[in-house]
């Protein structure tokens, strides 16, 4: 019964060697670029005509963005300056002009700035991976020879791999919310234009927090891997499981944004329909 169990995991861990290794050497784009998985599409399995481009999605966000800035930015002049319905009107006009170029300039530039942090964050992760000499590693190999030792590391292995399948879902889930906040961050960055720069702070510290939670899960994933390497399954699964609660640990000691990026869109849109004068 033990060796039937055995093999029976020893059959679910081969299934996965491609599933892990594939997404091990695509960790990176999964999380932070998971668009260019979501993009690419083997040959002859479907029509190009049917490829999503999500460079084109975000230009039509930052056309329709700035659109909506200049209507925003004219409606609050003439309510600011002319009726004197809203803001401070002792306020100088050009810190409102000022507010309106620092939202067009991160609306174009935000996708460079974000390409250039994700290369440092690459070159640090490849780093822990170079230290940890597991840059090339066969994961599903690694777990068939810990599988040797019984029914007992049989299951700790199986333990581990479900683990390491809950963090692959976690990243997946990550990668997505951070695709939808980079694409929506031009509704965001209208909020500049009010003094205290409206949702913006809060959409940013979001984000940041976000990404340094999945910054960290991937790191204690290598560690994970590089103890698994080192014969030492229990600290292995240990691990795993601490990279499965990482965003809940981290919940408890980092300042969490008073609303969500959902919210903060919601907020961002209550403040244009109010700045827009109605008709009695």
């Amino acid at each position: 019964m033990a060796d039937m169990l055995v093999e029976l995991i020893q059959k679910f861990i081969g299934g996965a060697e491609s599933t892990l290794n594939s997404i091990f050497n695509s960790m990176l784009n999964l999380v932070f670029f998971i668009e260019r998985e979501l993009m690419y599409i083997p040959e002859g399995q479907i029509l190009k005509q049917y490829k999503i481009n999500f460079n084109d999605i975000y230009k039509v966000v930052v056309d329709y963005a700035i659109y909506l800035l200049v209507i925003v930015f004219i409606v609050k002049a003439i309510k600011i300056y002319f009726l004197l319905k809203d803001g401070d009107n002792e306020q100088n006009p050009i810190q409102l002009v000022i507010g309106m170029l620092k939202a067009i300039i991160i609306m174009i530039c935000f996708k460079e700035i974000y390409t250039i942090g994700v290369g440092v964050v690459g070159e640090f992760l490849n780093s822990i991976l170079n230290v940890m000499k597991i840059d090339s590693v066969n994961l599903a190999e690694a777990l068939t020879n810990n599988i040797q030792g019984g029914i007992f590391t049989a299951v700790a292995c199986l333990v581990l791999l479900i683990c390491w399948l809950i963090l692959i879902c976690q990243f997946i889930m990550k990668g997505i919310e951070l695709l939808v906040m980079r694409i929506a961050i031009p509704f965001a960055s209208i909020g500049l234009l009010n003094s205290d720069n409206g949702v913006f702070p809060e959409y940013i510290r979001s984000f940041l927090m976000t990404a340094f939670t999945v910054i960290v899960q991937l790191s204690l994933l290598n560690l994970s891997i590089a103890t698994l390497l080192m014969n030492k399954l229990i600290y292995g699964i240990a691990i795993a499981v601490v990279a499965v609660n990482t965003p809940m640990i981290l919940g408890k000691y980092m300042i969490k944004p008073s609303a969500s990026p959902i919210n903060a869109m919601g907020n961002t849109a209550r403040l244009m329909r109010a700045l827009i004068p109605r008709k009695h």
